[in-house]
């Protein structure tokens, strides 16, 4: 396979499981109701998500030897992932996420089984360096384990890698890591937890920023919520990106759709603020949708979304 003719996202993969009740909930009885499985994992939905962008895509996960895990390859590979290189591990659960929520759409309790993910360990990467080192552009997320987000961010030669915090609980494990990642797409509260500085305004975001360059960071897209999104590049060019003016259905999505915009337009060798705006074309579009991936994401759609906003 030759350079620059495809992207690997290194992630989490995980089935949803969500039990709707049609009622009030009676405690210790069986209550009839709605149950929804459904693909999901940060990794697994970026790499989904530059599939429908018409890309080449590789994903690199671990599931277990069972029924999710089959249904996630299965499903991930109908979207147009390839999923053969993915770890299968045998007497493993598939990372699971078990949700119940009320009649009100609240959610009263969940249960999550990921462990699986340390599987995806430096070890498992290390069998697939040269595979991995040749990529147009390695993305990654926090769920994995710090010492396989070492050995990427070491191991990637000339491939930019794109890192997504995943949450304020887990971006610590990049703090250190900082001056190998090229692009880092944090929220603000990502963005303070990481930098240690209260982001209380727009005013703020320039020291943010500086914080991260400081640490050898190439490029922050920082998302800001309504106030759009703050883009950074060391030595380079900076500044705001409106927010696309959205009919909210369904929120779950919209930073891997992101990502997966960002990756896809250094591909297509976009500008920075061009990439930053066709990216947040992407999460428009998730954010629209009633899935997590929204089927209907193309690099056409997304562009005319985009334009018809800024004229």
């Amino acid at each position: 396979m030759r350079k620059k003719d495809y992207i690997v996202t290194v992630g989490s993969a995980n089935m949803d499981v969500a039990g709707y009740s049609h009622g009030v909930l009676n405690y210790a009885d069986s209550n009839p109701g709605k149950i929804k499985f459904t693909p999901g994992g940060v990794g697994r939905n970026i790499a989904q998500n530059l599939a429908l962008l018409g890309k080449q895509s590789w994903l690199l996960t671990a599931v277990g030897d069972d029924f999710y895990g089959q249904s996630l390859l299965n499903e991930t590979h109908r979207t147009g992932v390839n999923v053969s290189k993915c770890l299968v591990v045998p007497e493993e659960n598939t990372s699971s996420y078990l949700s119940l929520l009320d009649n009100t759409g609240e959610m009263l309790v969940a249960i999550n089984d990921m462990n699986i993910s340390e599987y995806l360990s430096a070890k498992f990467l290390a069998k697939h360096s040269d595979f991995i080192r040749h990529a147009a552009v390695i993305v990654a997320d926090c769920n994995i384990s710090e010492d396989a987000l070492g050995w990427l961010l070491t191991h990637a030669g000339d491939a930019p890698v794109f890192v997504d915090p995943v949450s304020a609980w887990k971006c610590v494990k990049i703090r250190d890591w900082l001056g190998q990642i090229h692009t880092l797409k944090p929220n603000r509260l990502e963005a303070e937890t990481l930098s240690g500085i209260t982001l209380s305004g727009r005013d703020d975001v320039v020291n943010v920023a500086e914080w991260f360059h400081t640490r050898g960071l190439r490029r922050l897209v920082l998302s800001m919520g309504g106030d759009g999104v703050y883009y950074s590049e060391r030595d380079g060019v900076s500044g705001w990106s409106p927010p696309i003016k959205t009919q909210v259905v369904n929120v779950t999505g919209a930073g891997d759709a992101m990502m997966a915009g960002l990756a896809a337009c250094w591909v297509e060798g976009f500008s920075f603020i061009d990439s930053v705006r066709f990216a947040q074309g992407c999460s428009s579009m998730a954010l629209a949708s009633e899935y997590t991936n929204n089927p209907d994401l193309s690099f056409s759609k997304v562009t005319s979304l985009v334009e018809k906003q800024d004229v």
